[in-house]
């Protein structure tokens, strides 16, 4: 049975927003990040445009628990599509492997890449949840590093990106999306209001 944490949400009477739809396919970034507050419609975003794009990859509930990197990469792990018979297994995370996290997020995600149909996208969904300091974040840049052509690494999140993704902002390597355009126009209030009711 596919765990919660991994399953992508299904799309009920969610208004599809061409004109984000638009600005996401325009980032040409390894990095998205969908910023605002809660209830902004992020995840409805961030899932309709993907599904509208027939892109498929990993959805991936970022939590608490996601601050310890065995645990990450553990469910990151279950979440990679079936592999193929000639795949070896993705390493699992172990205390050897803390003394040089980054080059292990370097490797692991490479081997990750190469088992996903592109066009491909890893979205990490709530990544707020993820307290300051938790070590994933000194990983991001490493791993923005290592995204192929037609792959990108989406985050939902309710505040800007932590501080050690500083280098990925400088060198122009992730694009955002936030409060300002998330915000809903007219146009886009009306025809979710016509979506659940008769409008004169």
């Amino acid at each position: 049975m596919p765990l919660a944490k991994l399953t992508r949400p299904k799309i009920h009477q969610v208004l599809p927003r061409e004109r984000l739809f638009a600005s996401l396919d325009e980032a040409q970034r390894p990095v998205v990040w969908v910023v605002g507050p809660p209830g902004a419609g992020k995840t409805a975003l961030v899932a309709s445009w993907l599904q509208a794009h027939k892109v498929g990859g990993i959805w991936y509930q970022v939590d608490s628990g996601d601050r310890d990197l065995a645990t990450f990469f553990h469910y990151l792990g279950r979440a990679v599509p079936a592999a193929r018979k000639k795949d070896a297994p993705l390493p699992p995370f172990t205390t050897e492997h803390a003394a040089d996290a980054e080059g292990f997020a370097r490797v692991y995600f490479r081997s990750l890449f190469e088992r996903l149909k592109v066009p491909a996208a890893i979205v990490f969904d709530n990544y707020h949840e993820l307290p300051a300091g938790a070590p994933l974040h000194a990983l991001l840049e490493a791993i923005a590093r290592e995204v192929p052509e037609r792959v990108v690494i989406v985050a939902t999140s309710r505040g800007e990106p932590p501080p050690e993704c500083a280098g990925l902002r400088a060198t122009d390597r992730i694009a955002m999306l936030d409060w300002d355009e998330l915000r809903l126009t007219f146009d886009e209030t009306r025809g979710i209001a016509s979506m659940r009711q008769q409008l004169d």
